[in-house]
């Protein structure tokens, strides 16, 4: 719904310039038909650029620090010990005394 209640004069003016192009294959109202048109291109335009401007940017560092800092970050705890090797090819946690990985051969730091 807010969808439509931003977009909603766009969508008139839309509507109403496409009926002065279908005024303007008659006869008679050519000319008032393409004035009623390009009217309803213009409002049309014009109210896309008040929607856009409503918007705002949703990257603005202007508003950075309006909402609040996050709590800080408790580091996970590691699942192997200190004296132990991780692997980071294939995530193998081989004693420290390995120079390489047991199952890929990669070397562990």
């Amino acid at each position: 719904m807010k969808f439509f209640r931003q977009w909603a004069g766009v969508i008139a003016s839309l509507i109403l310039a496409g009926s002065g192009f279908l005024v303007s294959f008659g006869k008679d109202a050519h000319y008032f038909g393409l004035l009623f048109g390009s009217v309803g291109l213009v409002a049309a335009a014009w109210q896309a650029w008040q929607v856009k401007k409503e918007m705002g940017d949703p990257y603005d560092l202007n508003k950075l620090w309006d909402s609040p800092l996050p709590e800080d970050i408790q580091p996970e705890a590691a699942d192997y010990e200190p004296d132990q090797a991780y692997c980071h090819r294939c995530g193998h946690i081989v004693p420290d005394d390995f120079a390489r990985c047991p199952d890929c051969g990669e070397r562990v730091r």
